[in-house]
């Protein structure tokens, strides 16, 4: 026979139990808990009043082998979020390495000049950009130009005798 194994079928190994145990659950702590031959074996979970876990623990049916399965599971999660916060540490200081690095590049006087004169345009060029743009202007008739470039309204005035459609909205006819 191999390793830790017997031709008796009572002698398996521990691991077998858990995973033939059957759960039970008790309603006032909200813990399901493995039993297999009324030993706590296998994994056990509990669930706070909103629903969170907030307790799994592995019970391995040997002495000192139990484990807190939620605490490894929370300090494997602080260690990556320490790992991500230190990267973004990093890439946030290179970023700000390489802002320094080019102001000081561009700290000569020619620069300094340049953009001691810019600000007064640039401050009329930053508002004009924010102003919407209007078409106002261009779509007011002038006085020079004839009516017939408004849009919607006839160069010339309809004639008495053509006969238009009636509209929906003129006066009703008087009743005799």
């Amino acid at each position: 026979m191999g390793c830790r194994h017997s031709s008796q079928k009572k002698n398996y190994p521990v691991i077998y139990h858990a995973w033939n145990a059957r759960y039970q659950y008790n309603p006032l702590t909200r813990e399901m808990q493995p039993l297999a031959n009324d030993q706590t074996i296998g994994r056990a979970w509990s669930r706070d009043e909103f629903g969170r876990l907030n307790s799994m623990y592995f019970f391995s049916g040997v002495h000192g082998r139990d484990e807190d399965l939620l605490l490894t599971h929370k300090v494997k999660l602080d260690k990556k979020r320490d790992r991500q916060w230190e990267a973004e540490r990093e890439t946030r200081i290179s970023q700000i390495k390489e802002q320094i690095a080019l102001r000081e590049s561009n700290q000569t006087d020619e620069s300094q000049k340049v953009v001691e004169a810019l600000p007064e345009e640039d401050d009329s060029a930053d508002m004009d950009a924010f102003i919407p743009m209007s078409n106002i202007e261009f779509s007011l008739p002038d006085e020079s130009v004839p009516a017939s470039d408004i849009p919607g309204i006839p160069l010339d005035a309809p004639v008495e005798g053509v006969m238009e459609e009636p509209s929906p909205f003129a006066p009703l006819p008087s009743l005799p």
